[in-house]
């Protein structure tokens, strides 16, 4: 529609007087008019008396062919420019079979001026003879064939030459110029030909009218006309002359086959006739150019999938579809044998969806070697295969980092693909090929080699497998901080063993949180929940094929011991059916990688400690506990789990063998006192600071002593003693503490009561809580202890610290007080005095709950009484706590103990900075 809306404008423009084309044309619509073929130019030019030259075009020089250079390009360059326009959905869309050959940016077909002539072309009116006389007479002459069919020469007179062939005229003219001008000879070359106007009609892209060079073939002038529009017959186009039909050109026979007999020379007047096209069948699946077909009516099967390039290697075409219509107008489906004679020649009809299948991925006689091997992947497996035979040598065969005691094979044991597995020692393979542990394999088994207890082995590439993974399932480059700070397949494995995951409303309520300014969150965190959950997804689907993707089989050598082993676990689990316990164990304690581990034919103790990479060096190898879960009959109670005693020297010297059960667990236990890394850190004002080994039990009284005690200038009173275990607990506590300060004001925002406190206030507030780092400070009497106070003192442990600031003489006053500052102390100066040297009570402090942070960490609260005197005194280097009332902030109980962390924690980490 649009070409023909096209022409017609072009049609009106030429209709217009010569005179005012200068007013009506438009610098547009003249590039238009040279972007059009030159046999159109030339068509429109005749049609309506126009001299192509009067439009800067010169006809004169291009009599000779259908275009000119610069034609031609702009015709391929805006081919080009349709075919780059097309719709992204196309390209999933099949394609029919050799429409496109006209849509290529260079092709065979197009019309050439420089073709050779061969001798038998016939000469008519418009052809052009060179002669370049020579000997006595000398002169180049151009001669053209007039309407008459001759040629004149001067000297000589008209030669008729038209009707005759090249190499006849040629020789005519030779004779006529010996004879009648004597002592001269002549060359005759051909010029430039004649055009012939040809009609191309049917379903041609450009249908019309189109002068062409006389030697030009049906597929030259196809391509002139556009090629076959979406409708046409690749396979009927017939040559029409003076009314009779004189050749039927297949397109297929050429493209198939090369067979080019009926791409016959075209002759002035003939027609061209393409046909709508009557069939189409598709073919579909591992063929090597699925598209769609045109059929004839006595094409077969194998026709149609020999039209397709025929069946890849890896296809399966003994058991091919085909979906077709019934009498019924309905489609049914065929299971068709395409290697069966009788089932290819199956005359293949319109509509026909010919799919042909790939054969099975799997391989029949082969073995897979997968993990910490050189050659990762399947090969080939032969009668008498043992293990040694792929895995020979440990520096050619296998990875620097890999267990030489415990590797595994799976094998197949039934038709359901259920797996035993056996474990081998490859050290002891290797050094005695013909031991037992040589394992002698069978086909399709599966053997893994395990790198040493937590070792790896190029890690990167295993994470930019996975970062490519994530890059486009986004279509982002992905370099968000928390994926640049992480080992992808290790973060991939702990979100497989999470339980909980984000679901999909707090996710939504985080989104709109950061879009309104409620979030802390950076931008680019925004979508880490959902690519932590494409993460899992990707390492949950590599573990899953990691044993059976060829591809993937290349990236074992980089999983760890427990990644590479969870394929296998979850195999083993699977094929627990039908009261079939899981042929699984586990084992825990002081061994090098706890966890499960699969069950072993006729595997004992020793081999799951060699499945756990071996013992630590502080493991008790004379007692390690055994449970076993027993089934019981009683209906009452239908496990029962025996707990037994293992002497493990005995185990690993082969003195006693333990066999394993379904189920089973091993738990080594540590060297009783093992732990010599237990130390305590004395810093500040002691004699001799440092780290100190501790034994268990011992207390804190004897390393000071061992510290050399004190020094003259030690503030022993604001000793800072910190323990591990209790800055943990004040982490969980203060993370409860936030929980419930955020619930108690969703609860006040909700109420019918007035709130005083604004939710710019409380975030701001429960922000505060969260940046505060627990010390996990311990209150103790260090003048006590250093006294001999045996109810004072207390044993250390692990991690501790105990830090003795400087003799500190001064208080100081904080909270909500007009002028918070430290002060000299004076021993006649009560509360009430610093109190107004800070400047007194600010309007929001709570007067009657002021209480007092003693320098060794305790809290002191006031009390009105002159029986209290002695109590209320103060001490050097106390602080003064002048807290919010919490009636002013909308009487939110818990603001007292936000407080009270507040000042607690500072006062900690000031004697602690004092040093």
């Amino acid at each position: 529609m649009v070409n023909f809306v096209k022409y017609l404008a072009f049609s009106l423009f030429f209709a217009l007087p010569l005179y005012s084309l200068a007013q009506t044309v438009t610098p547009a619509m003249m590039e238009q008019f040279k972007q059009l073929p030159r046999a159109q130019q030339e068509q429109l030019a005749k049609q309506y008396g126009i001299n192509l030259s009067e439009l800067g075009l010169d006809s004169a020089a291009q009599t000779d062919t259908d275009t000119t250079d610069t034609d031609q390009d702009n015709r391929l360059k805006r081919r080009k420019q349709q075919l780059e326009q097309k719709k992204p959905e196309e390209d999933d869309k099949p394609k029919r079979f050799g429409l496109n050959m006209f849509d290529e940016a260079s092709s065979v077909f197009a019309p050439a001026k420089n073709l050779p002539v061969p001798d038998n072309y016939i000469l008519g009116p418009g052809d052009k003879l060179l002669l370049q006389l020579f000997g006595k007479l000398n002169r180049d002459i151009q001669a053209e064939v007039n309407r008459d069919g001759a040629v004149n020469i001067a000297e000589m007179g008209a030669v008729q030459v038209s009707g005759l062939r090249y190499a006849e005229a040629k020789q005519l003219i030779i004779e006529r110029v010996r004879q009648q001008l004597l002592g001269t000879d002549v060359a005759v070359s051909m010029g430039s030909l004649r055009t012939i106007n040809v009609l191309i009609a049917g379903e041609a892209k450009y249908p019309g009218s189109y002068n062409l060079p006389a030697l030009s073939s049906v597929t030259q002038a196809l391509y002139a006309a556009g090629g076959v529009s979406d409708i046409g017959s690749l396979r009927q186009i017939s040559v029409q002359r003076s009314g009779k039909s004189v050749a039927t050109f297949d397109l297929y026979a050429l493209l198939l086959k090369g067979d080019a007999r009926n791409n016959l020379h075209l002759k002035d007047g003939d027609v061209i006739f393409i046909a709508p096209v009557s069939a189409i069948a598709e073919v579909a699946g591992e063929v090597h150019r699925p598209a769609l077909y045109e059929v004839a009516a006595d094409d077969s099967l194998l026709d149609l999938l020999n039209m397709a390039g025929g069946a890849k290697p890896g296809a399966y075409p003994q058991q091919a579809v085909l979906q077709r219509f019934n009498d019924q107008h309905l489609r049914d489906y065929l299971s068709v044998d395409l290697t069966d004679k009788a089932q290819q020649q199956i005359k293949a009809r319109a509509g026909d969806v010919l799919r042909v299948g790939a054969t099975s991925p799997q391989i029949k006689n082969s073995v897979t070697l997968a993990g910490a091997v050189a050659r990762p992947g399947i090969h080939a497996w032969r009668q008498g295969l043992h293990l040694t035979d792929l895995l020979g040598s440990r520096w050619s065969d296998l990875q620097r980092t890999a267990d030489l005691n415990y590797g595994i094979v799976l094998r197949e044991v039934n038709t359901l693909g259920d797996v035993e597995v056996l474990q081998f020692r490859l050290a002891d393979a290797i050094a005695q090929p013909a031991g037992s542990e040589n394992i002698e394999l069978q086909a399709r088994d599966t053997v893994i080699v395990f790198h040493n207890a937590l070792q790896t082995y190029q890690r990167s590439a295993l994470n930019k497998y996975l970062r490519d993974a994530l890059e486009k399932r986004f279509d982002i480059a992905v370099e968000l901080r928390w994926l640049n700070q992480l080992d992808l397949a290790e973060e991939g494995f702990r979100l497989m063993s999470e339980q909980e995951q984000l679901t999909e409303e707090l996710l939504n309520e985080e989104i709109n949180k950061f879009r309104q300014g409620e979030s802390r969150l950076y931008a680019e965190d925004i979508s880490k929940p959902d690519q932590q959950k494409a993460l899992k997804e990707n390492f949950s689907y590599l573990l899953q094929h990691v044993l059976d993707d060829p591809e993937l089989i290349k990236l074992t050598p980089h999983l760890t011991r427990t990644e590479l082993l969870y394929p296998v676990l979850e195999k083993l689990r699977l094929q627990a059916r039908n009261g079939a316990e899981p042929q699984v164990v586990s084992v825990s304690g002081e061994v090098l990688v706890e966890g499960e581990y699969p069950l072993a034919k006729n595997a004992d103790v020793r081999d799951l400690i060699d499945a756990a990479g071996g013992l630590k060096d502080s493991a008790f190898l004379r007692r390690a506990e055994l449970s076993r879960a027993i089934s019981r009959v009683d209906a009452s109670r239908g496990l029962n789990v025996e707990h037994s005693v293992v002497d493990l020297t005995e185990v690993l010297s082969g003195g006693q063998t333990v066999k394993l059960a379904s189920r089973d667990r091993l738990n080594v236990f540590p060297v009783p006192e093992w732990d010599l890394d237990r130390t305590i850190e004395l810093t500040g004002e002691v004699k001799f600071p440092g780290v100190y080994t501790i034994q268990q039990g011992e207390m804190l009284a004897d390393v000071l002593k061992r510290a050399g005690g004190v020094t003259a200038n030690a503030f022993v009173d604001g000793s800072v003693f910190t323990r591990e275990q209790i800055r943990e607990r004040e982490t969980q506590q203060l993370k409860k503490l936030s929980e419930q300060l955020r619930a108690d004001i969703a609860a006040k925002s909700l109420s019918s009561e007035t709130a005083r406190i604004t939710p710019e206030d409380a975030i701001t507030m429960i922000s505060e809580i969260e940046k505060v780092k627990p010390v996990g400070r311990l209150v103790i009497n260090l003048p006590m202890i250093m006294a001999g106070d045996p109810s004072a003192d207390l044993p250390v442990e692990d991690g501790d610290k105990l830090h003795i600031p400087r003799v500190n003489n001064t208080i100081a006053i904080v909270g909500e007080v007009q002028h918070p500052s430290s002060h000299r102390f004076a021993a006649n100066l009560t509360l009430d005095d610093y109190l107004k040297l800070a400047g007194g009570f600010r309007k929001r402090a709570d007067n009657d709950r002021v209480y007092v942070i003693r320098a060794d960490g305790s809290v002191m609260v006031p009390e009105n009484s002159w029986f209290s005197v002695s109590k209320n005194s103060l001490k050097a280097g106390d602080t003064i706590v002048a807290p919010l009332d919490t009636e002013y902030k909308d009487n939110l109980s818990l603001w007292t103990q936000v407080t009270q962390i507040f000042y607690q924690s500072a006062v900690a980490v000031a004697a602690l900075n004092s040093f």
